[in-house]
């Protein structure tokens, strides 16, 4: 599975959706299911995926799906 593959499936496994429902400019508010919570367990489960962590400002600033992705290739994740 390709890293790009890999993002998505914990993206709709986290947040419960499908993956049509993905598009780079979903936000919280678009999405019911992104929450604090789950945004942190999104946060976690990239950082245990994909072998490094996050600083907190990385973390406020995964605010869209586009963000998170952007965030990401900053450490080498090939999406």
């Amino acid at each position: 599975m390709s890293q790009a593959e890999t993002f998505n499936s914990l993206v709709c496994e986290v947040f419960g959706i499908q993956a049509d429902d993905l598009a780079d400019e979903k936000t919280p508010e678009d999405l019911e299911s992104w929450t604090s919570v789950t945004h942190m367990q999104l946060a976690a489960k990239f950082e245990e995926t994909f072998n490094f962590q996050f600083d907190v400002e990385e973390i406020t600033e995964m605010d869209s799906i586009g963000n998170m992705k952007n965030v990401l290739r900053r450490h080498g994740v090939d999406l």
